[in-house]
């Protein structure tokens, strides 16, 4: 004996052969993320968890193995008596040939693991050297609580990425840090630099 589907059965059995038949479709569309980027040839550095503080030294990086110092991680407690406010910020500084992409604030990007750092300007970033930019400050006033600016304040294990640009050559690569503002201090952990001209390099790979 047949059995008879009720209407709500039949509506239920539709629906669901419905949503399979949309999944089946949601899983073969094409992948609109970026192509896989091939893999550089990248030299890297230890920097062995380097504190940069306002009571210690500041840290340098010869990339290039020239003899220069090409980035420097350093702190600089400003006074400001219009303000009436006194800035420690932490700083990152390119030499000649060393590029920063800087925007129009003065700002470079905060970069996760894998993001590609690409070798022309991108995203309203443009690379230029000998630049000086303020990854965080700690803002102190003599009436408010003091209080931390910056893209990088709250940088867990992000990457600065660089170039070195000579000879109409360009490399690219990257330096991880953390930012730790309870310590008022950053961490630097390791760098990296590919050892092809004009490649496309991912962060922290």
């Amino acid at each position: 004996m047949r059995k008879k589907f009720t209407p709500w059965l039949l509506s239920a059995f539709s629906t669901m052969i419905i949503l399979v038949s949309v999944s089946c479709k949601k899983g073969k569309q094409p992948d609109s993320s970026l192509p896989d980027i091939p893999e550089a040839k990248l030299e890297y550095f230890d920097l062995s968890n380097r504190i940069i503080k306002g009571s210690a030294p500041g840290f340098t990086i010869d990339v290039n193995h020239d003899g220069r110092s090409d980035l420097a991680f350093t702190t600089l407690l400003v006074g400001d008596p219009i303000y009436q406010v006194d800035k420690l910020q932490f700083l990152v500084s390119s030499n000649i040939q060393i590029n920063l992409p800087v925007d129009i604030n003065e700002q470079i990007p905060v970069m996760n693991m894998g993001d590609p750092i690409v070798v022309d300007d991108f995203n309203g970033y443009r690379w230029f050297q000998l630049s000086t930019i303020v990854l965080t400050q700690k803002i102190v006033s003599l009436t408010q609580p003091p209080v931390w600016e910056g893209n990088w304040t709250s940088a867990l294990h992000k990457y600065v990425p660089f170039q070195v640009a000579v000879n109409n050559q360009r490399y690219n690569g990257w330096v991880e840090l953390t930012v730790d503002i309870v310590n008022e201090r950053i961490i630097l952990y390791k760098a990296a630099i590919s050892r092809e001209d004009g490649k496309i390099v991912k962060a922290g790979n």
